[in-house]
C-alpha cells in the first residue's frame, strides 16, 4: 500500500494538512452526489495519481488546486469526477429485471394496445455506465419484436461520464466483456473486429439504432428526459449518495416515468425507494400508480 501511495511526487505542504483533499471530497459530494469518507482519501490519491502525472502537474496539491479553483481546468475537473466513479457493470447483470421484462411489462402493453396494434416501449437507463445495462434491453427487446411484430421501442442511456457516454455510444466492447451474453444472442447481434480490431466486438447497426448515450448528471434539479419513461433502470447508484439526495433522486426519476410505468432499483436497493406515486411489486421492482391493477 505504501508503494501505491508514493507513486507520484508530492508537494511539501501535504494534501491532509492543506485541506485541499476535503475541499475536492466537498466538491464531489455537490456536484455528482459520490460520498468518499475522510479515511478513504488514500483512495482518492491513488485513483488520481495518473492525472497529476498526465498534466504534468509538481505534485497533487497543485493538481487539487488547479482542479478546484483554475476555471481553465473545468475539463480537468470533469475528468477526475470521472475518475472517483465506480463504472462496475457487465451484460445481464441482475437478470430476473430482464425476464420481468419479457415476462410481464412487454406482454402487458401488447395487450392493453389490443392484438397487432402498435405500441412504443421507452426504456431508460439512468446510470449506464459504459452501456452494458442499455444494450442487454435492446437485445431482449429486439427479440420480443420478433413476438410482437407492431411493437417499436427505444432506449436512453445516461450517465454522469463523458467517457463512459463515449465509450457506449460507440458499442465497441472487448470480446472478453460479452461473455456473460448468451452465445445465440452474441453470433445474432455482434460484429466481431478484423486487423485491428481483433478480440473485440460490436453491436450491430439494428441495436446501435435503437439505443442512445448521453451525459446528464443524478444530481442535477432536472433531467433532459421526456416524461414518457415505460421502465427506467436505476440500478446500483443509489448506493453511491447520502440519503436525502438518494430521495431526491428516485423523485426526479419517478417523474419522468408514465403512469403505470416502472422503476426497476438494484437488489441491494428497494429499502431505499420510498414514495408516494410508486408501489413495490416485488423486490426491487416498483409501478407507479396510474394504470397499476392495485390502483382501482
Amino acid at each position: 500500500m505504501n508503494a501505491l501511495l508514493n507513486a507520484f511526487p508530492m508537494d511539501p505542504d501535504t494534501p491532509q494538512a492543506s485541506g485541499l483533499l476535503g475541499q475536492f471530497r466537498e466538491m464531489l459530494l455537490e456536484t455528482s452526489g459520490i460520498r468518499i469518507a475522510e479515511h478513504k482519501e488514500s483512495l482518492v490519491r491513488h485513483r488520481l495519481a495518473k492525472r497529476v502525472s498526465a498534466t504534468g502537474c509538481e505534485g497533487l496539491n497543485t493538481y487539487l488546486r488547479n482542479i478546484l479553483h483554475n476555471e481553465d481546468w473545468s475539463h480537468e475537473r470533469q475528468v477526475a469526477i470521472d475518475m472517483m466513479t465506480t463504472n462496475t457493470t457487465y451484460f445481464f447483470r441482475e437478470t430476473t429485471h430482464y425476464d420481468f421484462l419479457a415476462g410481464a411489462i412487454v406482454p402487458d402493453l401488447a395487450a392493453t394496445a389490443g392484438r397487432g396494434f402498435p405500441f412504443k416501449v421507452n426504456i431508460w437507463s439512468a446510470a449506464a455506465s459504459e452501456g452494458a445495462e442499455a444494450y442487454t434491453a435492446a437485445m431482449v427487446m429486439a427479440e420480443l419484436k420478433t413476438l410482437h411484430p407492431a411493437m417499436e421501442y427505444a432506449i436512453l442511456g445516461t450517465d454522469l461520464s463523458p467517457r463512459m457516454v463515449e465509450i457506449a455510444n460507440a458499442g465497441i466492447y472487448r470480446a472478453a466483456q460479452a461473455e456473460k451474453i448468451p452465445d445465440y444472442l452474441r453470433k445474432k447481434y455482434l460484429l466481431k473486429g478484423r486487423n485491428e480490431d481483433e478480440g473485440r466486438v460490436r453491436f450491430d447497426k439494428l441495436i446501435r439504432s435503437r439505443t442512445r448515450f448521453v451525459q446528464m448528471n443524478l444530481m442535477d434539479t432536472t433531467y433532459p428526459v421526456p416524461p414518457e419513461v415505460d421502465v427506467a433502470f436505476l440500478r446500483n447508484v443509489l448506493i453511491y449518495f447520502g440519503a436525502k439526495d438518494q430521495q431526491a433522486v428516485v423523485s426526479r426519476v419517478i417523474s419522468k416515468i408514465k403512469p403505470g410505468g416502472y422503476l426497476l432499483v438494484g437488489h441491494a436497493e428497494s429499502m431505499i425507494v420510498e414514495h408516494p406515486d410508486v408501489i413495490q411489486i416485488l423486490p426491487s421492482i416498483f409501478r407507479k400508480y396510474g394504470n397499476a391493477p392495485s390502483d382501482s
